[in-house]
This record gives structure tokens, sequence and C-alpha cells, in this order.
């Protein structure tokens, strides 16, 4: 599996609203997911690292990014 098709499955599990991007919330539970208990504590690093737009948001893109950059 590539890096899209898993940004794309993780997407399908966490963007629980189905609006096409992961809210602070759902980015959290992606996070603690790959990462597990480290990851609470650092989510909102990552969130505020890979939001590039500061949106609010990560899109699709932008966790592809996080993705290559965590070599996940």
């Amino acid at each position: 599996m590539d890096r899209e098709e898993l940004a794309n499955k993780l997407f399908e599990e966490f963007d629980t609203n189905r609006d096409g991007v992961l809210s602070h919330g759902e980015f959290k539970g992606l996070v603690e997911c790959l990462f597990g208990r480290y990851g609470h504590k650092t989510s909102d690093e990552i969130f505020a690292e890979f939001d590039k737009n500061h949106d609010n948001r990560i899109s699709k893109d932008e966790l592809i990014e996080l993705l290559i950059e965590h070599q996940l």
C-alpha cells in the first residue's frame, strides 16, 4: 500500500463527519491510533506543524506530507 492509499484509508476511518478534512479532534484520534499514548502528548505539536495553511484542519495532502515526513 502506498502513502496515498494509506492516507485515503486513514481519512475514511477518522473523518467522522465526512467533510473531507480532519478537525483537530479527529486528528488527535488518528495520532493516538498511530502512536499510542505517546501520540496524545504530541498530537497538538504535530497538528500545528502540518496544518500548513493554519485553517485548523488537516487536508489529505497535508496528511500525505505528514506520512512521508514521519516515514509511516
